[in-house]
């Protein structure tokens, strides 16, 4: 069984269930200097350990999804660098479940410009980015610890219910 969904621009708004949006804000920077601006604390993470981070190089690919993964003890922070990209999410439905599996009806697919971030709330579901053309590169953050339901296995990655695909249409 196949669910199309359509990708949709990412704003605060929108994406309030999943987590925060990180942007360039719209007001006056508070501190500035000769050559630039700044704007601190626009987002924060609740983090207990170091954050790790990584670099993804995502590729053009089929806009099928089959499956997703979950950090139930951890948010994740996630930065488009050079190209759109394109970020499946689906609502987590109980923390405590280590059984639960992706709900398709769930599902919502966001497109985040360069330069724009998101900050994935705990058990949030979610697959790799893709991109939005034929390349596009993102950096990830996230708390450098095990997860509670050990998401660091070689396999995180969870179908969704009643082996439904998640088909996106930009």
């Amino acid at each position: 069984m196949h669910r199309t969904i359509q990708v949709e621009p990412l704003t605060s708004e929108t994406f309030q269930a999943y987590g925060k949006v990180i942007d360039l804000p719209d007001y006056a920077p508070p501190k500035t200097g000769e050559g630039w601006d700044c704007w601190n604390y626009i987002a924060m993470m609740d983090v207990s350990v170091p954050i790790g981070m990584g670099l993804v190089v995502t590729r053009s690919r089929g806009v099928d999804v089959h499956s997703m993964e979950r950090h139930v003890s951890r948010e994740e922070l996630l930065i488009a660098f050079d190209r759109e990209i394109i970020q499946p999410v689906a609502a987590c439905l109980d923390l405590q479940d280590p059984e639960e599996q992706p709900d398709p009806e769930t599902v919502r697919c966001f497109r985040i410009k360069p330069r724009q971030g998101i900050i994935l709330h705990r058990g949030v579901w979610h697959s790799p980015a893709y991109p939005a053309g034929d390349e596009a590169t993102y950096l990830f953050a996230i708390e450098k610890k095990p997860d509670a339901f050990g998401d660091e296995m070689m396999n995180p990655w969870v179908p969704f219910r009643n082996g439904v695909v998640i088909s996106m249409r930009p």
